[in-house]
């Protein structure tokens, strides 16, 4: 395992500690909070931006994200 992945291994292991002590009510809140926040962003940008968001959106859950992610998930577990 090369340092990068060692980093990622050890933040997500930190983050999942974190998640792990959130209450029902916390967890609520944050994706309230997310949901607002992404309304927002959303309300602020043209017509064609959307489309460049959504367009960047799907090519990267299509390809290579998704294959690191899987890839990453992988080595974890």
């Amino acid at each position: 395992m090369n340092e990068r992945e060692r980093r990622e291994r050890a933040w997500l292991e930190r983050e999942v500690a974190l998640a792990a002590c959130l209450t029902d009510a916390d967890r609520i809140r944050i994706l309230r909070d997310l949901l607002r926040t992404a309304d927002a962003i959303r309300r602020s940008k043209s017509p064609e931006e959307i489309g460049r968001d959504e367009e960047v959106r799907r090519l990267l859950e299509d390809r290579p994200a998704r294959e690191r992610y899987l890839a990453l998930a992988e080595r974890i577990g």
